[in-house]
């Protein structure tokens, strides 16, 4: 009896690979996904600083009292050399001299130095340890590079350099500011606010609260604001007085 030939099925030929096509879809849809997600991500990475931002607010705080409580209440809130906006430094290289913040470093009250600069800020001069921020300041009378916080001290008062060496000046207390802003991010200029959270500030008040304060309820003033060259700016005046009522 003969037996049929069983010939045997040809494999099926698999594809090893994506069309060209196939690969500019796939591409296209990771692209698309990728514009979809980013300012997501962007806002959710702003809103973690912002909260860290504030966080760095209320720790500051907790050095202002515990200065205040080594000295009758005194603080060194305010601003040096006639100028409103200058208002945030620690080091002067001009005078070489300690100043404002530099008044809490010379008591070791900055041994964490990361508090005093928000964590959004991307202006070199704002920010912690750069090259032309460097950390830490001073010595004092030597160093002739100038080093910055990265927060605003009320501008109220005018505190000379090396406070506690000079004698008979009036030092602000803490008491004396109660429920008023007294510390926030700075707002020299517009400028000042673009390089970090852009569309508003954070700032600490005289209780030990604080919170975010939207840019639109003092963008009017912001605006008006010179350079920091000249001499006392109004307009710095009027925006403190409307932070104090957030």
């Amino acid at each position: 009896m003969a037996h049929a030939r069983v010939h045997p099925a040809k494999p099926k030929p698999c594809r090893s690979a994506f069309s060209l096509v196939e690969l500019l879809v796939v591409i296209g849809i990771i692209a698309l996904l990728m514009a979809i997600l980013m300012p997501s991500l962007a806002r959710a990475r702003e809103q973690a600083r912002r909260a860290q931002c504030l966080n760095n607010l209320r720790q500051v705080f907790l050095t202002l009292q515990i200065y205040a409580g080594n000295n009758r209440d005194h603080v060194p809130i305010g601003y040096r050399s006639g100028r409103k906006q200058w208002d945030s430094m620690v080091y002067s290289g001009t005078t070489k001299k300690f100043c404002l913040f530099g008044t809490l470093y010379n008591n070791g009250l900055m041994s964490d130095p990361a508090i005093f600069y928000c964590p959004s800020e991307i202006d070199p001069q704002s920010m912690w340890n750069t090259p032309t921020n460097p950390w830490p300041p001073g010595p004092a009378g030597l160093s002739t590079i100038s080093t910055y916080a990265g927060y605003a001290l009320r501008p109220d008062d005018q505190l000379p350099d090396s406070l506690e060496s000079t004698p008979g000046i009036i030092v602000p207390k803490l008491s004396d500011f109660r429920n008023k802003a007294i510390l926030a991010d700075l707002f020299h200029t517009p400028g000042r606010v673009n390089t970090r959270h852009k569309t508003g500030v954070n700032v600490l008040f005289g209780n030990g609260g604080a919170h975010w304060v939207d840019r639109g309820v003092f963008e009017d003033e912001l605006e008006q604001c010179p350079a920091i060259a000249p001499a006392a700016n109004p307009f710095q005046d009027q925006i403190w007085g409307l932070l104090d009522r957030q």
